[in-house]
């Protein structure tokens, strides 16, 4: 079956700062958003300070991205 276009657009399975739904633990913003802003432009600290994010669930997040090559590369 396949998964609905609406869920997370990177596989975080094994990644032990995202819950099941995909969401970095113990807040409801995606781990695909935290990916999508870090790409962006935005540092770790301006995430965690938008969005309320513990900085080691974001530091988890980006460093399992980079293990699993999901980092666009930057110029």
């Amino acid at each position: 079956m396949e998964k609905p276009k609406f869920l997370d657009k990177y596989d975080w399975q094994g990644c032990e700062a995202v819950q099941f739904d995909p969401t970095v633990e113990d807040m409801r913003m995606g781990a695909d958003s935290a990916l999508d802003n870090f790409e962006d432009g935005m540092t770790v600290d301006e995430i965690v300070e938008s969005y309320g994010l513990n900085r080691p669930a974001v530091e988890t997040i980006l460093a399992f991205a980079a293990a699993k090559g999901l980092l666009k590369a930057t110029a």
